[in-house]
């Protein structure tokens, strides 16, 4: 009876919080002038040293008039952005001008690593002004000058993989600088004799404010039809590219064999070859094959231990399975993790025409071989369908073959977007369906949804931890941030899930209210909680996370607590979190303890010192009940060159590994 009062005053929270969206739908205004910048191809290009004293930048059309995306007025701190060409590269200039120069925060120093709770900068380029994310490129800086990609089409890490650009950054007495030049040759446009438009933006984000100002602003949703256009530029003739990056690996290990009466140790020498290759087929599509991927030396993401009734979804790593994933992501239909060996594989990727885009991927191993094909319509600038087909083969023994259909259409604020998949294996068939409508204002979003799973539906590629359930849900949240004060950002929302089986029996109903405060002293404060009832099983669980420093990824610390039930046992969990960072030394500590239906812990200490952005010295203690695991890496990687690795241990393995390996990876 409480979980049924508690659903009913949740749903009516969520309605009115509907009400209110569609009441000041009409109210809210986001600024959607559409600005321009006329392209200037110029003979010189600048020195690239964070300073805008070449000649080139002089008589330059400036894009000016940055906007607070959340307030949507004139930003406090203005910047100014020049952007010119010529055939070999794109160059951007930009002055960000800070009434507290020596407030600016810039702490990442390594390139190609996420830039996040500190000051940056963003040139974005939509070379074929789809409006699309899949065909958006952005460059980021911070005010050290150190840099990340993110290219329409995803790409490993590697610097020759993803390309050779080049950045530089200055604090100034009112702010800082940036320059950037950005090689056409990385970037994915139309073959053209003529002129064309492209989409452009420049944003940026004060971490002393919190505030993010956009040249277009593009609001809070980031509507991306609201990009600004970079007209009448000529982008020089494309040429083919191939690259070639072999690797070699030697090592050795150390096994003990017992049993009875036998206790000895097995020396094993490991020497292994293998590669990619990249090709462009043409300007616009890729092909990337690998053969004998070194999967055994990438640190994977650890399984948390809180209690799960299904397979926990954990992040992978794998370079081979990033390259290119923009193009064939299709969600929870496929999980690389699925894949566990594979002698060889092959990708061919990117456009086929202005609004189409294929992704394939296929991997081979004598036990299993796999196929994903994906292809994608963009319809408008806020809509486009999706089609897809999976295939996971066992010789003589398993065939699974899928189908998708997609598709997501968006009408200002509101959007709504529906899939149809179909599986088949041997003598039986499933089907799983899903629809969503959802309202994404600045203030307020909400959503609700529907979904079925037939008992038969089975996707050996996927991640679907139920099947033979139907049902749906509704979620409300509302947020604000403010640019002074006390507190900086704050968001509470709350969701109702239910659904049954097949057989019309209870299955899950899930009820949530969630909050989260953030001040502008860095502090943070998360409270949860959620219950309900899985199958027999009831729950109610109280979460509370406190953080100190929290924006701070190099120095932050957190704890959290959660008690209550849930699988009708008694719960507590305590865990935390502390990231430390001195000089060129770097330390991380996890650990969480959960007593439920038996005691289980988990402790994660990361130790990485940087002789130089480019070469580290790390290491990784995972210390469970399972077993204590440690491994130790020098390694020079991320950066143009010879990449070289020496590993001690066994990343991923539950306990220690008398091993070591030393691997080289070149580029040609």
């Amino acid at each position: 009876m409480a979980i049924k009062a508690t659903y009913k005053k949740i749903m009516v929270i969520l309605t009115l919080i509907f009400i209110i969206n569609i009441n000041t739908a009409s109210t809210e205004i986001i600024q959607t002038v559409k600005k321009e910048l006329i392209a200037i191809k110029s003979e010189k290009s600048p020195t690239i040293d964070g300073n805008l004293n070449d000649d080139c930048w002089k008589d330059v059309p400036t894009a000016i008039g940055f906007t607070d995306q959340r307030t949507e007025l004139p930003a406090k701190n203005q910047t100014i952005g020049r952007i010119i060409y010529n055939d070999s590269s794109i160059y951007v200039g930009l002055h960000l001008y800070d009434d507290k120069p020596k407030q600016i925060v810039a702490r990442q120093e390594k390139d190609q690593t996420r830039i996040r709770g500190e000051d940056w900068v963003s040139f974005t380029i939509d070379p074929y002004h789809t409006h699309q994310f899949s065909d958006r490129n952005f460059f980021i800086v911070n005010p050290i000058g150190t840099k990340f990609a993110h290219l329409a089409t995803g790409r490993a890490e590697k610097s020759e993989w993803i390309g050779l650009w080049k950045a530089a950054a200055n604090i100034v007495e009112d702010g800082w600088i940036v320059e950037m030049e950005i090689p056409w040759e990385i970037l994915d446009y139309p073959q053209t004799v003529k002129p064309i438009r492209m989409g452009i933006n420049l944003d940026r984000f004060q971490q002393r404010t919190g505030e993010r100002s956009w040249w277009c602003n593009l609001g809070v949703q980031e509507f991306r039809e609201n990009d600004g256009h970079w007209i009448d530029v000529l982008p020089p003739p494309r040429k083919r590219d191939m690259k070639f990056l072999p690797y070699f690996i030697g090592g050795i290990s150390e096994t003990e064999n017992q049993g009875e009466g036998i206790n000895e140790t097995q020396t094993e020498y490991t020497a292994r070859v293998g590669g990619d290759l990249r090709y462009e087929v043409t300007p616009q599509l890729r092909l990337i094959t690998t053969a004998n991927p070194d999967f055994d030396n990438i640190e994977q993401s650890v399984e948390g231990i809180d209690f799960s009734y299904s397979e926990r979804y954990v992040e992978d790593r794998r370079p081979f399975f990033s390259e290119g994933g923009n193009v064939y992501h299709l969600g929870n239909l496929f999980y690389s993790r699925r894949i566990n060996d594979m002698d060889g594989g092959i990708k061919l990727y990117g456009k086929v025409a202005k609004h189409t885009s294929i992704g394939t991927l296929g991997t081979y191993h004598r036990n299993n071989q796999n196929l994903i094909i994906r292809a994608k319509q963009s319809l408008t600038a806020t809509s486009h369908i999706i089609a897809g087909f999976l295939s996971h083969h066992q010789p003589d023994t398993l065939l699974n073959n899928i189908g998708h259909l997609s598709g997501s259409i968006r009408k200002g604020k509101f959007s709504a977007d529906s899939s149809f998949t179909q599986s088949w294996e041997k003598e039986s068939d499933g089907r799983t369906a899903e629809i969503n409508l959802v309202y994404n204002g600045s203030l307020f979003q909400s959503a609700i949804y529907a979904y079925f799973v037939d008992p038969d539906y089975v996707n050996h590629l996927g991640y679907r931890p139920f099947t033979g359930i139907r049902g749906g849900g509704v979620q409300g949240v509302l947020s604000n941030e403010w640019r002074q004060g006390i507190i900086r950002s704050i968001f509470i929302g709350a969701n109702a899930i239910t659904s049954n089986t097949y057989e019309g029996e209870l299955f899950q109903q899930d009820y949530a209210i969630f909050s989260n405060i953030s001040t502008h002293s860095d502090y943070s404060l998360y409270v949860n909680w959620f219950g309900g009832q899985f199958k027999e099983f009831t729950d109610s669980i109280l979460s509370v996370r406190m953080s100190a420093r929290s924006s701070d990824q190099f120095n932050n610390i957190n704890i959290g607590y959660n008690w209550g039930k849930q699988a009708d046992k008694k719960l507590q969990r305590i865990s935390g979190n502390l990231n430390l960072r001195l000089y060129s030394i770097t330390a991380g500590f996890t650990t969480s303890i959960q007593w439920h239906f038996e005691r289980r812990y988990q402790q994660i200490l990361t130790l990485s010192y940087d002789f130089t952005p480019a070469i580290s010295l790390g290491s990784r203690l995972i210390w469970q009940v399972e077993g204590v695991n440690i491994y130790f890496a020098l390694r020079r990687s991320g950066y143009a060159g010879t990449d070289y690795f020496i590993i001690l241990g066994d990343p991923n393995a539950i306990e220690f590994k008398r091993r070591i390996v030393a691997k080289i990876i070149q580029a040609f």
